[in-house]
Order: C-alpha cells, then sequence, then structure tokens
C-alpha cells in the first residue's frame, strides 16, 4: 500500500484548555488522558495549533497544513472558507461544564473583520448530560438595551433569559448574536467558526477566592447582541440507512454517521475536506489504496479533499463536519 501525504486520514491530536469550571468527563466518558488532577474544559481538535498525530505529517500543525497543502487539503469550498485568514476554517471541540459558563454573546462576520476574525455562528451536539441540564438560549423576549443594563444593575438579568432542557442526541443550532450559555453537568461537542471573539455579558455575580468578579463585557456585547435571537433545538434529518443531518448553515454542514460493519462513502473530489470526530466505540478510515487510520473514541481525522472514496469500518457513532454547497443551505 502507499501513503501519499494527503492520501488518507490524518489524525489529529487536540490542544487541552483548562477552564476553572471543566472537569474529567473528557476521561471518563470519552476516554482522553488527561492530567487526573486538571479540570480540562476544552478539548480543540482542530484549532489552528493542534497536530497531526502520526504518519509522514507528524508534527505538523493545523495551520501549516493549510499553509503547505492549502487547495488539495481544504477543497474548493473549504478553501473559499478560509478567505482571507488563510487558516482552517472550522474549530470542533469538546466542552466539558461542571459549573454553568458565562452567559456569552459573539459577533458576526461583519462585526468581526475590524478585529481581523471571523464571526462566530456555533451548534452543540449534547453527549452527556445530568438530569435538569439546560442551555441558556436567549432572552425571554426582546429587550432594548437600556432595559437589559437596567437588569443587570439590578441583579435580575437571570430571570429574563430562556432555557431549555436538553438530554443526549440533541442538536442545538447558535446563530452569531445569540445570548447563550452552557449549563452545568453537560458534555458536548461543538462546531464552530474558527473564532475566539466571546463578549461575556453575565457571569451570575460569581467572584474568586479574592472577592473579585471576572471582567464583562457588557457594551461590546450589546453592539453585536440580537435580543429576538434563539438557539434551537434542530431534528436530525436520514440521509441514507446510516446517515443523518443534523445541521447545515452557510459556515458547516454536521453529520452523524452510524457506523455497523463496512461501508464505502464515495466523496466529491476537490470540494471540501471532512471532520470525523468518534463519539461512542471505534472505527478504521481507509482511503483507497492506503493504510487503514484507526479511530479511537474521542478522537478527531481529518480527511482531505484530495480523498475521493472513505471506508469506513467498525462499530461506532461518529460526527462529521464539512463545508456545505451555498445551495443545500438557501432559505436557512
Amino acid at each position: 500500500m502507499r501513503d501519499a501525504p494527503l492520501g488518507s486520514p490524518l489524525l489529529l491530536e487536540p490542544l487541552l484548555i483548562e477552564r476553572p469550571w471543566g472537569d474529567q468527563r473528557l476521561a471518563r466518558i470519552l476516554g482522553k488522558p488527561l492530567p487526573p488532577s486538571a479540570r480540562i474544559g476544552e478539548s480543540w481538535e482542530t484549532a489552528n495549533e493542534a497536530r497531526v498525530a502520526a504518519g509522514p505529517l507528524a508534527g505538523l500543525t493545523v495551520r501549516e497544513l493549510v499553509e503547505r497543502f492549502g487547495p488539495e487539503l481544504l477543497g474548493e469550498r473549504g478553501l473559499a472558507a478560509s478567505q482571507p485568514f488563510g487558516d482552517f476554517p472550522l474549530l470542533v471541540k469538546f466542552i466539558d461544564a461542571d459549573d454553568v459558563l458565562s452567559v456569552q454573546v459573539h459577533p458576526d462576520d461583519e462585526q468581526a473583520r475590524p478585529f481581523g476574525q471571523r464571526g462566530k455562528t456555533e451548534a452543540w451536539h449534547i453527549l452527556a448530560a445530568e438530569p435538569g441540564a439546560e442551555l441558556v438560549v436567549g432572552l425571554r423576549e426582546p429587550l432594548p438595551p437600556a432595559r437589559i443594563r437596567q437588569l443587570l444593575a439590578e441583579g435580575r438579568l437571570a430571570a429574563a433569559l430562556e432555557r431549555l432542557a436538553v438530554h443526549p442526541g440533541d442538536t442545538v443550532f447558535c446563530p452569531a448574536g445569540t445570548l447563550h450559555a452552557i449549563g452545568a453537568g453537560i458534555l458536548l461537542y461543538e462546531i464552530q467558526e474558527q473564532s475566539d471573539i466571546t463578549y461575556r455579558f453575565y457571569d451570575w455575580d460569581r467572584v474568586d477566592a479574592e472577592g473579585r468578579r471576572r471582567p464583562l463585557h457588557v457594551e461590546e456585547g450589546l453592539a453585536v447582541l440580537r435580543p429576538a435571537n434563539r438557539a434551537q433545538r434542530l431534528e436530525p434529518r436520514a440521509i441514507d440507512a446510516w446517515r443523518e443531518l443534523l445541521v447545515v448553515c452557510r459556515y458547516f454542514r454536521l453529520e452523524r454517521w452510524a457506523v455497523r460493519g463496512r461501508h464505502e462513502l464515495p466523496l466529491q473530489p476537490a470540494l471540501t475536506f471532512h471532520v470525523v470526530t468518534c463519539i461512542a466505540g471505534s472505527a478504521e478510515l481507509r482511503a483507497d489504496a492506503t493504510r487503514p487510520v484507526p479511530l479511537a473514541l474521542g478522537r478527531t481525522a481529518l480527511v482531505p479533499a484530495t480523498v475521493t472514496t472513505l471506508h469506513v469500518t467498525g462499530a461506532a457513532t461518529l460526527l462529521v463536519a464539512s463545508i456545505p454547497d451555498w445551495p443545500d443551505v438557501s432559505g436557512l
């Protein structure tokens, strides 16, 4: 068998991010090797600084892959999505929330452009949720900025927030400009634009050990907030006997694959990469005439746009992200 540099899936080594609200669910549920005492809140699977874990390109960062292989790695749609930043356009994460996160809002592309970044539209797929776990998905009703400032000053914003109870298997779409927060007791997969602009709007009046509150960005948040926006739970749509479409928007397409045995999937050549993440079981990925790449629970592989047929073998549930064709999302 032959192994051209971009001829087969690339197993990735993510960035692990400590957060004060993190825990060890990434180890307990997804089998990720974590420092035993660390509160790991996020695993950035396709960060620009994530690295290839094995094979002839081992050690290269995702950004270096894009710089070296550009169109071959990303495909026509992916290359367009990477501009004008010249990086990998999608960020796949795992998030472990042992405590409720701050209430946040993100700008859209136009609002983020002056800061040299993309906006941040995102979607979540719930992997584990304790009884009663919920997301903040917007305001109960649209409110003008003056009323929001008043509620914040009086410590009463929490009562104005809309909440959504979630369960494993739910998918929730959150467009830029939506006030939102991930609640306690949730482990989820997140797909988003490759961006890290976050305006912390409200932090539940928490203080640290010295009695200090975390900085807030209320005025910046109000400038990008769309008060009528709500994050929405979406129903999956069957593609065929083993694949479902979970969400599609102008930035990303997310599918769920139920792998049982052997599957052969033709891919449209040179259009888009695919990011394949194992959330249950294990699988092997193989392109024609290459060695299989093992994909264990909690691991992510990047399938370059040069791969025209993907062979998937195993007993697993996979989440697969790619760049959609614009007609796919007309009317959304």
